[in-house]
This record gives C-alpha cells, sequence and structure tokens, in this order.
C-alpha cells in the first residue's frame, strides 16, 4: 500500500517529538508497525525526509514550489541588492558545505556532498 509523505511526516512527528506509542498510532492509522518503524528510522536518520517533494539539482537538492528565478525586471534597485546579496551569502555558505535550512533567498536547500574529493 501507498501512504502519502504528510501522514508518514505527521506519524513521525507524533512518535518523536510527541513521545505517542508507536503501536497505538499504527492501531489508530490502520498502518503496519513495522512500515511504521521503518518510517521512524528514515525520520530519525533525517528529519526532512517526508518535506513536500524535493527535486535533485546539480549536487543539491531543492524543495519544490519556489520559484526557481524572481522576476528581476520589476524588482525596485534596493530589492535587486538585497536578492543579490542574499545569493552572495548563500554561495559562500554552500561552497563551504553547510546545511542551509532556510537559504538567502527564502527557498529550502539541503547540502548533499558527492563521494569524490572537491577540493
Amino acid at each position: 500500500m501507498h501512504y502519502n509523505v504528510e501522514l508518514k511526516k505527521k506519524l513521525c512527528e507524533l512518535i518523536c517529538l510527541n513521545k505517542a506509542s508507536t503501536i497505538k498510532t499504527a492501531q489508530e492509522y490502520n498502518v503496519p508497525l513495522k512500515t511504521l518503524e521503518k518510517w521512524i528510522t528514515a525520520y530519525n536518520k533525517d528529519p526532512h525526509c517526508f518535506d513536500s517533494k524535493v527535486e535533485l539539482v546539480n549536487d543539491f537538492k531543492i524543495v519544490d514550489n519556489y520559484p526557481l528565478s524572481p522576476d528581476y525586471d520589476n524588482l525596485s534597485p534596493e530589492e535587486f541588492k538585497t536578492l543579490l546579496m542574499k545569493k552572495d551569502i548563500e554561495i559562500a555558505r554552500l561552497k563551504k558545505g553547510y546545511l542551509v535550512k532556510e537559504g538567502g533567498t527564502g527557498r529550502k536547500v539541503f547540502v548533499t556532498f558527492s563521494k569524490k574529493n572537491t577540493k
């Protein structure tokens, strides 16, 4: 059976954050206990694993529902400078390998490191 990611995240948060009973939660939501335990294991490894649709772009993931580029033509000079500064900060963080939860542009970015040496 296929379960949506919203349900998976909700149940994992109930159990991991709110200390709900795993067995009772499985029974209440009619989810096999072993399946729920697998979700909890995945959630404990990465709390963002059930976030909204994530798209792989180059070496990092971008959360869906965010415009890839703003309408630059309609930005005021001050808005343009602010946006440029935030993008510079985001790039510097990514180069250093920081995990950027809320990028300079408001876009959630999760860095995944490639197996090859980048130096």
